[in-house]
C-alpha cells in the first residue's frame, strides 16, 4: 500500500485535520511492552537504544544518548536524536533498520519544498518497505511531540499502518502560519507559538507518529527540499528529477 502524507494538499489539510492537544496519544507503557514483546524478523539485529530521561523536543541530545547521522550524497549530513520514551517502536524500528543498513542507498523519492522529504521506501515508488517486524505497527501520539520543522515521523497510509517510509517536516515558520491563520488546526497557545517560531506543519498534528528531531543539517534539509522536483504520475509536482540518496545511516552516540 502506499505511504503517503494525508496533508499533502492545504485544501485536504482543512478539511481533515481536527486534531487537538486534549489527544494525549497513546500510552507510553503499553507502547514499551508492545517494542519488546513484538518479534522481530531474524535478519535484524537489534542494536542498543538509548533515550533521553525526559521529553524536550527542540533540546540536544545528553552525553551517550542514541543519535543517527544521515548522509545524503553530494548534499551533506543531517543528525538526529529519538524520543524513546514517548514512540518506542518508531524509534526502535527506524534504528534498527538503520544499522542494519536498510537506508543506505535508497532515494528521497517525495520532496515538496516548505512542507517535507519523504523516503525510507527501498523500491523508490511510494509503494515497498517494511517494519523490523514484518508487518505494519500503530502510531504513537502524544501532546508533547509535534509535527515541528525538523521532526523526523513515520509516513503511513491511514491510522497505525507504519513500516519504514518516514518524512522530514522541512516547512519554515510563514508556511506554519499560513496553516494557524487559516484556523484549521485546534491547538493550545504554547503550541502555536512553537509552530510560529519553529516552523513545521501544525495539520499534521495527530495523525503521525514523531519520533525524532534534527539537531544539526537545517541548511541540508533546505537544500535538498529544494531540488528540481517533477510530476510524480498522480499529479503532484514532488518526484526529484535527480536522484536524491541516502548514502548511508550511522547510528551513534552523542558525546
Amino acid at each position: 500500500m502506499k505511504k503517503i502524507i494525508l496533508a499533502g494538499c492545504f485544501i485536504f489539510m482543512m478539511a481533515l485535520c481536527t486534531a487537538c492537544s486534549s489527544d494525549s496519544g497513546s500510552d507510553t507503557k503499553e507502547n514499551t511492552s508492545s517494542a519488546e514483546e513484538k518479534k522481530v524478523l531474524s535478519k535484524y539485529k537489534v542494536p542498543e537504544i538509548k533515550g533521553a530521561d525526559e521529553t524536550d523536543q527542540l533540546s540536544q541530545p545528553t552525553k551517550g544518548e542514541t543519535i543517527a547521522v544521515m548522509k545524503i550524497k553530494g548534499f551533506g549530513e543531517i543528525k538526529f536524536k529519538f524520543f524513546l520514551n514517548d514512540a518506542p517502536l518508531a524509534v526502535k524500528n527506524f534504528v534498527t533498520l538503520a544499522d542494519n543498513g536498510y537506508f543506505d542507498g535508497q532515494n528521497f523519492h517525495r520532496i515538496i519544498d516548505d512542507f517535507m522529504i519523504q523516503g525510507g521506501d527501498p523500491t523508490g515508488t511510494g509503494t515497498g518497505g517494511e517494519s523490523i517486524w514484518g508487518e505494519e505497527f500503530e502510531n504513537e501520539i502524544t501532546s508533547d511531540l509535534l509535527p515541528l520543522r525538523g521532526a523526523l515521523c513515520m509516513a503511513n497510509s491511514g491510522p497505525d499502518t507504519n513500516g519504514s517510509q518516514f518524512f522530514i517536516v522541512q516547512a519554515k515558520p510563514d508556511a506554519a502560519k499560513e496553516i494557524l491563520d487559516s484556523g484549521a488546526v485546534n491547538l493550545t497557545d504554547e503550541q502555536q507559538k512553537l509552530f510560529e517560531e519553529q516552523g513545521g506543519d501544525p495539520s499534521l498534528t495527530g495523525s503521525y507518529t514523531v519520533f525524532g528531531q534534527i539537531i544539526e543539517g537545517y541548511d541540508v534539509l533546505d537544500q535538498v527540499a529544494g531540488v528540481e522536483t517533477e510530476d510524480n504520475g498522480s499529479g503532484e509536482q514532488s518526484k526529484p528529477v535527480e536522484n536524491v540518496t541516502i548514502e548511508k545511516v550511522t547510528i551513534e552516540k552523542a558525546k
